[in-house]
């Protein structure tokens, strides 16, 4: 993803009329950045948003950055998360420590869950899931500032061109 932004930098920094644009900053690889430096590379470009997985490294560099944050739970937590109480503990371990430094605008539950080949299982737990961390944000006092989402894949849709038809 940044090697696009590395080779395109003119055509990211010429965008007019954008009032703000994220990336979904994907950790598995080799020779990855640092968050520090991955902040920086952000901010040349005038990115204002990003999607992660759970990590605290990052969340601790993007620390009064003013970038705003997804963070997003692996599907495998989905199951784990159905429990209130477990939910409480992964929003006051995961969450809590880092607000209001880190700007984490919403929660990504799961990801693309229905498109997964075990759609039984996480297709039970992601409601039940949502509900339990909502509850934890709420308990916690954060649901007026965290919003909870679940990303889809557009194979979801039966029919997706032209796009007034899905």
């Amino acid at each position: 993803m940044f090697t696009l932004f590395l080779r395109y930098p003119l055509y990211f920094g010429s965008l007019q009329g954008v009032s703000s644009l994220g990336i979904n900053y994907g950790q598995l690889g080799n020779n990855l950045l640092p968050p520090e430096k991955v902040l920086d590379l952000l901010s040349a470009l005038r990115i204002t948003k990003a999607r992660i997985y759970d990590n605290p490294q990052v969340l601790t560099a993007f620390a009064n950055s003013g970038v705003e944050l997804m963070v997003t739970i692996e599907n495998a937590m989905l199951g784990q998360l159905s429990n209130p109480q477990a939910a409480f503990q992964w929003v006051t371990s995961h969450i809590k420590p880092y607000v209001p430094a880190t700007k984490i605008t919403s929660i990504a539950v799961g990801n693309e869950v229905f498109t997964d080949d075990d759609t039984t299982v996480l297709h039970s737990n992601l409601v039940p899931a949502m509900v339990s961390i909502q509850g934890a944000l709420a308990q916690l006092g954060l649901d007026q500032y965290i919003k909870l989402s679940t990303p889809c894949s557009l194979a979801v849709l039966q029919e997706s061109y032209p796009p007034s038809a899905g």
